[in-house]
């Protein structure tokens, strides 16, 4: 009985994310395109997309750019705001505190009451006031009547000297106490013997929030004693600590990028506006006053919030591909470069570039003299092709 031998044909099918990739290795191919010098070597390969898996698979295409790229100095900073806006409350005359209503991060206005002093040393002040006030119009009286007298020759010089002694001392008297009055609260023009009161009130000088509360109801509030912080936060701006290495490169009006601790991916712009003259001893560094863009809008922003910055102390131009066409493997990056004009098929070869500066979404081409000026780049979607 006669044996039949039976041959089999097996085939593999190898997916590679639904697109074809051609390897070439026949240096014959490499001459069949348009003699482009940047076309497929021997070693290289090419990545072929349908026009449907083009358009479905979120490709784009696109050329160099000539972009900005600036050379940055990273510093560290605190939001802050000026001297001015920023006031420690504490009371002229000390006393009991009566009442306290407030919380910090409430938000005061400018004369808004803070809280209530008493102390029985307050009627003293006001007493000795009315009775100043009472003998100043005897002694203004008196000294005039004096004057008179004594340019008619009528009464001596020495009573004449002796009443306008008495009037100018008591004035002084009274100009003293009606400052004492003043920073009570207490206005001299409205005080009489039915209103002399054991308490005064501590008004707020600025507008702004209670930072910090210092004080509470009962206590006895010395002259020294702080009881509030009140912060106005109008004018927020950025105080960078620039290192001494860095110092000569910090110019007025450079720009700068910054973020908060707490949200590093929010990015803030500033402009620099004063730069430091002093070095600290402790960290060699000076003080950037940075002034923030739109400022009055941000309301998130707040006092005393850590910020990392660049200042962006230089720039030049540079040919550059967006970050998402440039893929690193290895420790080698590559790019995948457009043949052809066939409108049904994008075809793509993979090209080893050098890489420089990174600034925004863009990374500097060095070897960007090795493509010709129209040469077209896959600008988005390289990472998955690239890395299988």
């Amino acid at each position: 009985m006669m044996k039949i031998k039976m041959k089999y044909k097996v085939f593999f099918y190898i997916p590679l994310l639904s697109f074809t990739v051609l390897f070439a290795c026949d240096s014959k191919k490499q001459e069949a395109t348009d003699g482009n010098k940047e076309e497929l070597t021997s070693n290289g390969n090419i990545i072929q997309l349908s026009y449907q898996q083009y358009s479905s698979g979120n490709f784009e295409t696109g050329g160099m750019e000539q972009v900005d790229f600036h050379e940055v100095v990273n510093v560290n900073g605190m939001l802050d705001v000026p001297p001015e806006n920023k006031v420690a409350i504490s009371a002229y005359f000390g006393g009991y505190i009566k009442e306290l209503s407030l919380l910090p991060g409430q938000k005061v206005n400018k004369g808004q009451v803070l809280l209530v002093l008493e102390n029985p040393d307050y009627l003293q002040i006001q007493q000795d006031f009315l009775e100043v006030k009472g003998q100043m119009k005897y002694l203004k009286a008196d000294y005039r009547r004096q004057a008179e007298l004594a340019k008619e020759n009528v009464s001596s010089e020495k009573k004449y000297l002796k009443a306008e002694a008495d009037y100018k001392v008591m004035k002084a008297r009274y100009e003293s106490l009606q400052k004492k009055l003043q920073l009570m609260g207490i206005k001299a023009s409205n005080l009489d013997e039915e209103n002399i009161s054991s308490r005064i009130t501590l008004k707020a000088p600025i507008s702004g929030y209670i930072a910090e509360i210092s004080a509470e109801k009962g206590m006895f509030l010395n002259p020294s004693d702080i009881a509030f912080t009140i912060t106005n936060t109008d004018h927020i701006h950025l105080e960078l600590n620039v290192f001494e290495k860095d110092v000569l490169k910090v110019k007025v009006g450079q720009e700068v990028i910054f973020s908060l601790q707490d949200n590093p991916a929010e990015k803030y712009k500033g402009e620099v506006h004063l730069v430091g003259r002093t070095i600290g001893e402790e960290d060699r560094s000076i003080r950037v006053h940075v002034h923030i863009d739109g400022e009055e809008e941000l309301e998130n922003l707040v006092p005393g919030m850590f910020a990392e910055a660049k200042i962006s102390v230089d720039s030049s131009q540079s040919p550059a591909l967006p970050e998402t066409g440039v893929v690193k493997v290895d420790q080698d990056y590559y790019v995948l470069l457009k043949t052809g004009n066939d409108s049904q098929e994008h075809s793509f070869v993979k090209k080893l570039v050098k890489v420089g500066k990174r600034d925004s979404d863009y990374v500097e081409i060095i070897n960007a003299n090795d493509f010709k000026t129209d040469s077209q780049f896959l600008t988005k979607g390289a990472y998955n092709l690239i890395k299988e």
